[in-house]
């Protein structure tokens, strides 16, 4: 019975070194939520997790944004997108911004914040 016991701690001991069980934990129990999206999303680069959350508190905003990111990475908006609320059409945020590829013409909009090259725009009246 002890062999069969020491076979089964084994076995669970190297899947947990294997699937790095440990080391996950850590991260988990180290890091907070928003934080750990930031490591892997960006804060102004790949989906920039970070930049979108940084608006949406600063500017306390309530419905859905445009966001655009200029490089080819899965659509930011889902982060914070409510299904129910509406879109607001004049604000927009965009993201990794490249001003030879961009579809956006940035001079048809008001840069109310930006870093690097993230920008939260309104569109000009």
């Amino acid at each position: 019975m002890k062999k069969k016991n020491l076979i089964y701690f084994s076995i669970l001991l190297i899947f947990s070194v294997f699937f790095k069980f440990f080391e996950n934990g850590y991260i988990i129990l180290k890091n907070n939520y928003d934080a750990r999206l930031i490591k892997n999303y960006g804060y102004c680069e790949k989906s920039s997790y970070g930049f979108i959350k940084y608006i949406f508190d600063k500017y306390g905003l309530n419905n859905n944004i445009n966001i655009i990111n200029d490089e080819e990475f899965p659509s930011s908006e889902l982060f914070f997108y409510n299904p129910q609320k509406k879109y607001e059409d004049s604000l927009l945020i965009l993201l990794n911004y490249n001003n030879f590829n961009s579809k956006i013409n940035i001079k048809d909009y008001l840069v109310i914040d930006k870093y690097k090259n993230c920008f939260f725009l309104k569109k000009n009246d």
